[in-house]
């Protein structure tokens, strides 16, 4: 009986030994995720604010389908319509979706460039490759598009003018189309979503990181505040010229999702539609919007960038205390 119980103790020693550990992983692992989605949440955020005003105009003026308006004619139609608050139409959906917009392309672009970073370092400096700072951006355009694509239905559908009485609220907006399109109706307009999205982050993620790394870090600033400014202008230069090659593919996005699923729609593939646009309105009808759109990629996409890297490194460090805790409790545990 007693050799019984003496082989028993060792048995759930060890059983539990492998729980404490088993739990101590799971732990690291909350730890290393937590700061990056809390970081790009953040970005989101603070970036669907500041450039919201611009969204609107950029919707609007891609929608546009007859002679390209100014974006002044387009802002003096707004501010009769609703003043500045008609600005922010839509704006809910917007900043909502900017969360796990953000969150999914910022996590899965610093999470990939990790991956990329160990399992395929550079031979000669150990650091991740230039050509894999491209390929980490374009796998952030994927998870960026597949989170965000139902937000921006509603948000084309809450500015579009065809729809401007026909929605209370954007909830209303969500109710009605899901109602009568199902809920396949929520991403319209997913491929030239891809299309647009994985173009963009393709260029902007991979030429930034390599300007980091050849640039800033080989040269940096001492004054922060020069520092900051440097990376802001270098990052609108770089988004606007993004932003060149994926404006084709963001006029066609507007016009899948300002249209009801159904029989009659004009827009159904993305590469098709392209054609159509530049046979009946002529190349310059691709660029529609692209003034306030570039803007709002260049400083809105450098200003979630830039705030996502401060906000990784304070939630960081944020919750070391957490994780040296739960060392200290694992080590008293074993003890």
């Amino acid at each position: 009986m007693e050799s019984a119980t003496t082989s028993a103790a060792p048995a759930a020693a060890s059983v539990a030994q492998a729980k404490r550990s088993f739990a101590k992983k799971l732990h690291k692992a909350e730890e290393a995720l937590l700061p990056v989605f809390a970081a790009g949440a953040t970005g989101g955020l603070i970036e669907g604010v500041c450039v919201q005003p611009l969204e609107f105009l950029k919707t609007r003026l891609q929608l546009n389908q007859g002679t390209p308006l100014p974006m002044g004619v387009v802002l003096r139609d707004a501010l009769r319509e609703g003043g500045v608050a008609q600005l922010y139409r839509g704006a809910l959906p917007e900043l909502t979706g900017m969360i796990p917009r953000s969150t999914g392309a910022l996590a899965s672009l610093e999470f990939s460039k990790r991956w990329l970073r160990q399992n395929a370092p550079d031979p000669v400096t150990g650091k991740l490759q230039a050509s894999h700072a491209y390929l980490a951006g374009a796998v952030s355009g994927v998870c960026e598009s597949l989170g965000f694509a139902p937000f921006q239905v509603i948000k084309v559908r809450m500015v579009a003018q065809e729809h401007l009485n026909r929605y209370k609220s954007s909830f209303d907006c969500a109710r009605q189309l899901l109602a009568a399109e199902g809920p396949k109706g929520l991403f319209i307009g997913l491929g030239p979503t891809l299309w647009r999205v994985t173009t963009w982050n393709t260029l902007y993620y991979g030429t930034m990181h390599n300007i980091q790394t050849e640039v800033f870090d080989q040269h940096p600033l001492s004054n922060p505040v020069l520092a900051a400014a440097r990376k802001m202008a270098t990052g609108m230069v770089v988004g606007m010229t993004a932003t060149i090659f994926n404006a084709p593919f963001d006029v066609i996005k507007s016009r899948f999702q300002s249209q009801e699923r159904g029989p009659n729609q004009k827009y159904r593939y993305t590469l098709p539609s392209l054609v159509t646009i530049i046979r009946e309105e002529g190349v310059r009808a691709l660029y529609k919007g692209f003034l306030p759109k570039a803007l709002l990629l260049g400083i809105g996409q450098t200003i979630g960038y830039m705030v996502f890297s401060e906000a990784l490194g304070f939630y960081s460090e944020a919750l070391k205390p957490r994780a040296a805790a739960a060392d200290e409790s694992d080590t008293n545990a074993d003890q």
